[in-house]
C-alpha cells in the first residue's frame, strides 16, 4: 500500500513538476513575443530618423555647423551632423543584436533544459511523442538561433550594412574641410558593425560550449 501510495504521489510531482516547465516557458515566449514588437517600433524609428537626416542633408553647409541650416527655406543638416547620425544608429542597432542574440541563446538554453527533463521522466516515450522536435542540441552555426531571432538579427545586421554604405556614398562625404574626422566616424561605424559579426560567433560559442559541458 505505501509503495503505491509513493509511486502514485511520484507520478503526482512529476505531472505537477512537467506542467509548471511548460506553463514558465510558454510564458517566457509571450513575453518574448511582447519584446519583439518593441524591437520593430525601435527598427522603425532608427530607419524613419536616419532616413530623415540622410535626404535633408546638404554638403553645401558647413560642416561646423551641426545644428541645422536653410536653403532656400528648406531645413537642411551638414556632413557632420549625418555623420554623428550614422554612429548613433549604429550603437542602438548593435544593442538590439546584443539583446537578440541574448534572447535566442535563453530559448535554446530552456529548450535544452526542457528536453532533459522529459527525456528523465518520459524515457522510452519521449521519442515517440517528440521525435527530434524540441531539440536544441547540436546546432550548427547557421541554425544554432530559432528562426524568429535568426530573421531579426540578420535583418539588423542588413540595415547596419546599409546604413554604413549609404553615408559612404553620400556626396562629397569625404571631400569636406574636415575629413579626418569623416574617416574616423566611418571607421567607428565599420567598427560597430563588426561587434554585431563577432557577437554572433561569441554566443555560438557560447551555445556550443554550455552544450558540451552539460553532456560531460
Amino acid at each position: 500500500m505505501n509503495n503505491n501510495n509513493k509511486n502514485k504521489n511520484n507520478n503526482v510531482n512529476m505531472d505537477e513538476l512537467l506542467n509548471t516547465l511548460h506553463s514558465q516557458f510558454a510564458e517566457n515566449q509571450n513575453h518574448h513575443q511582447g519584446i519583439f514588437i518593441k524591437f520593430l517600433i525601435a527598427l522603425f524609428t532608427v530607419f524613419g530618423i536616419f532616413g530623415y537626416v540622410y535626404t535633408h542633408t546638404s554638403s553645401e553647409i558647413s560642416a561646423t555647423q551641426t545644428v541645422v541650416g536653410k536653403i532656400n527655406d528648406i531645413e537642411l543638416y551638414s556632413l557632420t551632423t549625418l555623420l554623428i547620425t550614422s554612429v548613433i544608429m549604429l550603437a542602438i542597432l548593435t544593442l538590439l543584436i546584443a539583446i537578440i542574440l541574448n534572447l535566442g541563446y535563453s530559448f535554446r538554453r530552456d529548450q535544452h533544459i526542457n528536453k532533459k527533463i522529459r527525456l528523465k521522466y518520459l524515457n522510452g516515450e519521449y521519442e515517440n511523442i517528440f521525435g527530434k522536435l524540441y531539440n536544441s542540441d547540436n546546432k550548427n552555426i547557421c541554425d544554432f538561433l530559432p528562426d524568429f531571432y535568426k530573421i531579426f538579427y540578420w535583418f539588423i545586421l542588413g540595415f547596419q550594412i546599409i546604413i554604413f554604405f549609404t553615408t559612404c556614398c553620400k556626396d562629397k562625404i569625404l571631400q569636406f574641410e574636415n575629413n579626418c574626422f569623416a574617416f574616423l566616424i566611418l571607421l567607428l561605424d565599420f567598427s560597430l558593425i563588426l561587434v554585431s559579426v563577432c557577437l554572433y560567433f561569441l554566443t555560438y560559442r557560447k551555445y556550443s560550449d554550455k552544450l558540451k559541458d552539460t553532456k560531460k
